[in-house]
């Protein structure tokens, strides 16, 4: 029997309040877990509650979910042990890396792991009245700088880039993520940065017709700073996003919000949330807009910038969808993973009162960690940039 979308939605909303009211509590047996994500609204917190619910109705796994406005506040639970697994954003990969936030004497590079890797589309929005029509239309218009979230605000500064803008070419306002919509209702913003599904942003345009900023450009400098900036990200293409008509599509950035864990969690317990994952997919697939994504042949491998864990890679291995130049960059980050936690202790002895300590431990990687090896035997689905969300997405 597949989650309906009613089920699903009286789920969700029972999810929501047991981890409210549980997000200090550490968990107990193996079938039992707290998973920390966005917040209840969200399109990856409605994907992540569909598949915690069916693994509750189906396999008896009791799943908690914690959620918080920040990345910060989604990541530090599943460090610090209170959550077992994270949907987190990217700073996933700024854990892993030491970078940002993570640069600091209470954190440094983290053995963080990936589980599960769906794909999905997410971009720049704005109102069709507001008389914007391109990225280079932004220039002088009220633009989101998102409160806590600096792997937002980075892929908010690859998008005007893409239309040879900066930061300093808009008028920026201090919001969280949460509150953009409202914003972007009363006037405040003109612009703001969502999921191309998920109820919020329904919402929004069943009230406001909007448009999504296109990244369609076969130009690479228009994408060069996406390296630095977004290095997640890949553009792709999407239909049947909020707001668009059947048959209409839009590029913008495609990149997966994974779930993930630590190096330390076991492997079995790992392979069996992996399988209990794959095979129960056609039971919450329908659950919400864009739960197919969590599908086997969506899963997204490349970019990888942080290692999977050994038993989804076990499950992968098992499926046959784990290739010899995935084998290939995974090894090769665990051996990044290993020079940063070498290079971690020194570097912060020594730059520990440093206020630039995150650019220079940025730049020390830059000069001495080698270039990762590419990932070129994907399958020709998954290797286009432009890859579609899906008609129903």
């Amino acid at each position: 029997m597949s989650l309906s979308r009613r089920s699903f939605l009286g789920g969700a909303g029972a999810l929501a309040g047991l981890g409210a009211l549980t997000a200090c509590s550490p968990t107990d047996g193996s079938q039992q877990s707290v998973w920390s994500t966005y917040g209840v609204g969200t399109g990856t917190y409605n994907d992540l509650a569909a598949v915690a619910n069916t693994l509750t109705q189906v396999n008896g796994r009791q799943v908690r979910l914690m959620t918080s406005s920040t990345g910060m506040g989604r990541m530090a639970p599943l460090i610090n042990g209170t959550a077992d697994l994270a949907r987190s954003g990217d700073e996933y990969y700024y854990a892993f890396e030491g970078d940002d936030e993570f640069c600091s004497p209470t954190w440094g590079p983290q053995p963080v792991r990936q589980v599960w890797s769906p794909r999905g589309n997410y971009g720049v929005l704005v109102r069709k009245d507001s008389g914007i029509e391109t990225v280079e239309d932004l220039k002088g218009r009220n633009y989101p700088n998102l409160v806590g979230a600096t792997s937002i605000n980075r892929k908010l500064e690859a998008f005007l880039n893409y239309g040879g803008l900066t930061r300093a070419d808009t008028n920026l306002v201090n919001t969280t993520y949460a509150g953009q919509i409202e914003m972007l209702k009363t006037g405040q913003l003109d612009a703001l940065y969502q999921n191309v599904v998920g109820s919020n942003v329904e919402e929004l345009a069943s009230q406001y017709p909007i448009r999504w900023l296109d990244l369609s450009s076969e130009d690479p400098s228009r994408f060069e700073s996406w390296e630095r900036l977004a290095p997640i990200a890949r553009p792709g293409r999407f239909t049947g996003g909020a707001g668009l008509a059947k048959g209409e599509s839009a590029v913008n950035m495609q990149y997966s919000i994974p779930l993930t864990t630590l190096s330390t969690r076991p492997a079995d317990e790992v392979a069996q949330l992996a399988t209990q994952i794959h095979e129960n997919f056609d039971r919450y697939k329908d659950a919400t807009q864009d739960a197919k994504m969590f599908a086997l042949d969506k899963i997204m491998f490349d970019p990888m910038v942080v290692p999977f864990h050994d038993g989804a890679r076990s499950v992968f291995l098992d499926l046959g969808v784990w290739t010899p130049h995935m084998q290939r960059r995974h090894e090769a980050l665990l051996d990044r993973e290993g020079l940063l936690l070498d290079a971690w202790p020194p570097f912060l002895e020594q730059h520990r009162e440093d206020d630039a300590a995150a650019q220079k431990w940025f730049d020390w990687k830059q000069e001495n960690l080698p270039d990762l090896p590419p990932i070129e035997d994907l399958p020709e689905d998954d290797a286009s940039a432009a890859d579609t969300q899906g008609d129903d997405a």
